[in-house]
């Protein structure tokens, strides 16, 4: 019996994701509303597809760690996968109703994942066998190794003739370049001195002529001397209009009355207190 797998998902986000993106897309994969996002990613396990073959399991791991969603998968109960025998004859029809709309797998999905919490410490219960068919309407699971995407569908890559008629693959451990010429020889420095602090070196020409200012004109003032007369006049007085100022009479209160400090707090009664010897 070939081997079938359970897909679960805690609501884990893949490392480098960021968690809203990640519960966002996840909505957009699954058709999920907000009330679905909430228990697909409270923390505990919940079924996302039951019972698929190997094939559909890689597909459904593929689409949500694309996403950054970490996907758990596990292997199945035999008895999930276990097919139905029938002995009882096939009752009649009922009378006609109106055809309900097949859901797609992404509704399905949504409705497993509204599905009772499962226990992280023990595999959830098989689902309910039913008596008919499953509806797979709009889903088909190809072979394995069954190309992906269609013909139609895939990258055209064109083809380059390129001439490598001149290429050549040199030995392994050959250098690439020619290898680097040996540095020159240190120069002689064994006629060289060091001269003493301040000393001038003659042979250092020097083309700046040496600022030689006349300061005849120019004298120091006596100690004490007055220097006011350098100082910056004083600024005048701002021309500033006060016709609507007006002051309040002698005793008015500065503060109105939500403003005014209250009324102190009475000292707290100490009678009943006294000191011990």
């Amino acid at each position: 019996m070939e081997m079938r797998y359970n897909i679960y998902f805690a609501g884990e986000v893949l490392p480098g994701h960021d968690p809203d993106r990640v519960r966002l897309a996840v909505g957009q994969l699954f058709k999920a509303n907000e009330a679905t996002l909430n228990k697909l990613f409270n923390g505990r396990l919940q079924v996302v597809k039951r019972s698929c073959d190997k094939a559909t399991a890689l597909k459904y791991k593929q689409a949500m760690e694309k996403v950054g969603a970490r996907p758990v998968i596990k292997t199945a109960d035999p008895a999930d996968s276990a097919p139905v025998t029938k002995t009882e004859p096939t009752p009649a029809p009922a009378a006609a109703t109106p055809a309900e709309k097949p859901l797609s797998a992404a509704e399905r999905i949504a409705a497993l994942a509204a599905a009772p919490d499962v226990p992280s410490s023990a595999e959830p219960a098989p689902a309910a066998e039913s008596e008919g068919p499953a509806d797979s309407s709009g889903v088909s699971v190809a072979p394995p190794q069954s190309d992906v995407l269609r013909p139609e569908e895939r990258q055209r890559v064109a083809e380059r003739d390129i001439d490598t008629g001149d290429l050549a693959v040199d030995e392994s451990a050959t250098r690439l370049a020619d290898p680097s010429p040996a540095p020159p020889p240190a120069p002689d420095v064994t006629h060289l001195s060091m001269g003493d602090t301040g000393e001038d070196i003659p042979t250092l020409p020097s083309d700046t002529t040496p600022l030689n200012p006349n300061t005849d004109a120019i004298d120091l003032s006596p100690e004490g001397t007055d220097f006011s007369d350098c100082a910056a006049p004083d600024a005048p007085d701002p021309q500033l209009d006060l016709s609507a100022i007006d002051l309040a009479p002698e005793g008015s209160d500065v503060l109105a009355e939500e403003f005014r400090k209250k009324a102190p707090a009475q000292s707290p009664k100490t009678d009943h207190i006294a000191l011990e010897d």
